[in-house]
């Protein structure tokens, strides 16, 4: 039964100021329930209770729902019937929610009731039992409301991914190894991401000596699983602040301990390029001689005033130099990121960044749509900048994906962050033979992640797909005390 009237409360655009609040008399579905509330109303804030300038409530009933939605004076109500499949039933209350958002904001999302951050892991069952594209097309549209470009998207690097993997023993694992330590903050970045100030400078070397302690710990936890480490990856932040003789102590630590005949990939995140000097680009060509270096130069935009506003001490020509000394030094596997949405950017800025990397021909390009980190600055200053709307950001993601197939570019691997503008995507694209490994088994989470540093998250798969997640302190300063037992 739906029960309609007035018009919507809805505004398009981020709602920072909107207070919704949410009640269930059951804790099945909260998670989605609150997720697929805010896709509608991005930037709003969603809190467990009752009040507010809009309010959702669900009553459950045995296998009925009965769901409600105020707006000032305003009710909508719908119920439904739950089935005895919890995934199914999961899948049913979030469409009869989307249609209720729907009919109350005159919206609809590309991703429609999906809240994961892995969409391709649904898939990856319907490609196992042998479903035809068509059939999977289908289930996506019509089980999650995906529309239908994004449903091709999805099943497109799903296979990439699967052929990935395919490849890989049960035994291969991951290393990452993180360095959450750059020379500014930007904008868009969480409180987790240390600025380089004098006293988190004065605390690298200490920092370098408790990441090689936890290291040499972890390298007996792969060897009592039985694991082989096929990928490695430098990142945090941008691991070059360090210096090169922190960074060498490393990857002797590692050389000394890891067999190199089974690393297929090492990555490193230089990020910016102010901490790439000539340096670095040797003694990392020189790892490239025997093993595949996967080196990271991210523009993010090629639109110098833009930088400047996220807080970059650097210009476009700076990022053009660095690929230029990359190239001279023989690296061949260069990845770029790109943000779509920066503050103050509009379509225009965007086309020209996509046009600017691709001149520089990196092995793989990210293509991230800007996420709303809570503890962001960009967070406490959203009213001062400009934003693309929702409708120009999908047709730039759909323009995307197009130019970069035209140029051989192909997607080979996805994930969705929270509070990202429009609920879109990330999507990595790459020259075939250039696929990021780490980025497909750290999305997918079929192997073991072994994850050293400050913030760092390490993923054990177990028999039945169960994951246990360990988690080390973000703070670096916590981080030293653990790992070496003494107080700062």
């Amino acid at each position: 039964m739906l029960i309609l009237c007035e018009k919507s409360f809805f505004a398009k655009g981020v709602e920072h100021n909107l207070r919704i609040t949410y009640f269930s008399n059951s804790q099945r579905f909260l998670y989605d329930f609150q997720h697929i509330i805010r896709a509608f109303y991005p930037g709003a804030e969603v809190k467990f209770g009752h009040g507010g300038d809009i309010h959702f409530e669900a009553h459950f009933e045995g296998m009925k729902v009965f769901l409600k939605l105020q707006v000032q004076d305003k009710t909508i109500q719908k119920d439904f019937i739950l089935v005895d499949d919890e995934h199914e039933s999961k899948r049913i209350f979030g469409r009869n929610l989307y249609d209720l958002l729907k009919q109350e904001t005159k919206r609809e999302l590309p991703w429609g009731i999906l809240t994961g951050i892995r969409p391709t892991k649904i898939v990856y069952p319907l490609l196992e039992q042998g479903l035809k594209d068509e059939e999977i097309y289908k289930f996506l549209q019509e089980g999650y409301y995906i529309s239908d470009k994004k449903s091709k998207l999805l099943l497109k690097v799903a296979k990439n991914e699967m052929n990935i993997l395919s490849k890989l023993e049960p035994s291969s694992a991951c290393l990452y190894i993180g360095i959450p330590i750059c020379p500014t903050r930007c904008l868009y970045c969480s409180f987790s991401c240390h600025e380089m100030t004098r006293q988190v400078k004065s605390l690298i070397g200490m920092y370098t000596d408790s990441l090689i302690c936890e290291l040499e710990k972890t390298y007996q936890k792969i060897e009592e699983n039985k694991n082989r480490i096929v990928a490695v990856y430098f990142g945090g932040g941008c691991p070059a602040v360090i210096g090169i003789e922190n960074i060498k102590k490393i990857f002797t630590s590692l050389f000394e301990n890891l067999e190199k005949d089974h690393i297929r990939e090492i990555t490193f995140e230089a990020g910016r390029p102010d901490t790439i000097d000539e340096e670095l680009l040797q003694y990392l060509v020189e790892i490239n001689q025997d093993l595949n270096v996967r080196f990271c130069i991210n523009p993010q935009t090629s639109n110098d005033n833009t930088l400047k506003i996220i807080g970059r001490n650097h210009t476009f020509e700076d990022i053009k130099r660095a690929f230029a000394q990359a190239y001279e030094y023989g690296f061949k596997n260069i990845n770029s990121d790109v943000i779509l949405g920066l503050p103050g950017e509009d379509e225009n800025d965007y086309r020209k960044t996509i046009e600017d990397v691709l001149k520089l021909s990196p092995a793989s390009i990210t293509i991230h749509t800007l996420s709303i980190k809570r503890a962001s600055l960009l967070r406490f200053r959203w009213d001062e900048y400009k934003f693309m709307n929702e409708e120009t950001v999908n047709e730039l993601l759909d323009w995307t994906q197009s130019i970069l197939e035209e140029r051989g570019y192909v997607p080979y691997y996805m994930y969705r962050q929270k509070n990202m503008i429009g609920n879109f995507e990330n999507v990595g694209y790459c020259k075939r033979g250039f696929e990021g490994l780490y980025n497909v088994m750290i999305m997918q989470e079929k192997h073991n992640i072994y994850a050293c540093g400050a913030k760092a998250v390490s993923k054990f798969v177990y028999e039945g797909d169960k994951i246990e997640r360990v988690f080390n302190p973000a703070d670096i300063k916590l981080y030293i005390s653990r790992m070496m037992n003494i107080e700062i």
